[in-house]
């Protein structure tokens, strides 16, 4: 007896309750905001990811490259990070795999002449440089975001007759997709 009366205020709880409106409504929200989020879920999963970083050489030996005669493009061969593999370290060049907003920072540090001057150049045209005439071991960095056309190539050259130096983690080159666009 006590087991029908149970299921009997049960029964009747359930109907008041499916007739709530209100409870209706919380339980269509809940539907719209669970469908919104595996919407969102699958579209960030979609976003290409590029993401690259590396040092101008692998050796933790101290090093210094250079001087050359010419405008050189640095090959940064010690690779940390490569997502979307837009960037080959035997070229020191990045291409972008997608169109987007990019963002670039580059850090050097003066070699034996005691100077430092080098350009992070976007399809041969000079964007920002790095800067630095305090003598040997002090460094210089920059950064800047740039909006890149899928196969645009992005560079780091150091100028005539100057030097870099490293230890695998000093002077660096490293960029990102802030977005697709």
């Amino acid at each position: 007896m006590m087991s029908s009366c149970f299921f009997l205020v049960a029964l009747a709880c359930g109907l008041v309750g499916a007739q709530d409106p209100s409870l209706q409504e919380l339980n269509t929200k809940v539907q719209q905001l669970t469908t919104k989020v595996e919407e969102l879920q699958r579209e960030v999963s979609a976003r290409p990811q590029v993401a690259f970083s590396a040092a101008l050489l692998e050796t933790q030996q101290w090093t210094i490259v250079g001087p050359f005669d010419a405008d050189k493009t640095l090959e940064f061969k010690k690779v940390v990070t490569n997502i979307g593999n837009g960037y080959d370290p035997e070229t020191g060049i990045f291409t972008a795999p997608v169109k987007g907003l990019y963002y670039f920072r580059v850090t050097g540090i003066a070699g034996s002449n005691g100077e430092l001057n080098a350009g992070l150049k976007k399809n041969g045209q000079n964007m920002f440089a790095i800067y630095q005439k305090a003598g040997t071991q002090a460094g210089a960095t920059n950064g800047m975001a740039l909006e890149l056309e899928q196969g645009d190539r992005v560079y780091v050259q150091i100028w005539p007759n100057l030097t870099i130096a490293d230890q695998s983690r000093l002077s660096t080159f490293t960029g990102f997709l802030v977005f697709p666009m």
